[in-house]
């Protein structure tokens, strides 16, 4: 495998969008390979402190269904079910070839012409410009790190 593109990057606490990278393929390939991971996607106790747990209460409490108040311990709640949500969608040559949902810190979109990740599609042709976009529905925490990696074959 050969690394033909490498990005980071840290995104802000409360980021809700879309950062798409555009990389044009040098050479037509057999194989095709985009990896991502990022860290900091569950609260950790350290990082649940009082004021932390307050913050989020308060601004639940305006959503019935999301209410943290109706929990004896709301901070168990948080630990359960908060979570930074990151998601992948790739598209070469401006059409779609896959999309990612699913709660992994780390993933790989892996493309042949004969097969491909679960959520991908095969590829006939892998060559031109790929565009990958990495789909911010909540971040949990400041200075949350991704990185983003393309190979070929």
């Amino acid at each position: 495998m050969q690394k033909i593109y490498e990005v980071a990057g840290m995104l802000c606490k409360n980021f809700v969008g879309q950062i798409s990278y555009t990389v044009a393929l040098p050479d037509k390939y057999e194989l095709l390979k985009i990896g991502f991971e990022f860290d900091k996607q569950r609260y950790t106790l350290a990082d649940l402190t009082d004021e932390v747990v307050n913050e989020i209460v308060t601004e639940l409490s305006k959503y019935e269904e999301l209410d943290l108040a109706q929990f004896e311990n709301p901070k168990d709640e948080i630990l359960k079910q908060a979570k930074t949500e990151l998601q992948t969608l790739a598209m070469l040559n401006d059409e779609f070839i896959g999309c990612i949902h699913r709660q992994m810190t780390k993933r790989e979109m892996i493309f042949t012409k004969d097969s491909a990740t679960e959520g991908c599609l095969p590829i006939e042709n892998i060559e031109g410009v790929l565009k990958v976009t990495i789909l911010a529905f909540n971040v949990l925490m400041d200075e949350t790190p991704y990185q983003l990696y393309v190979e070929v074959e």
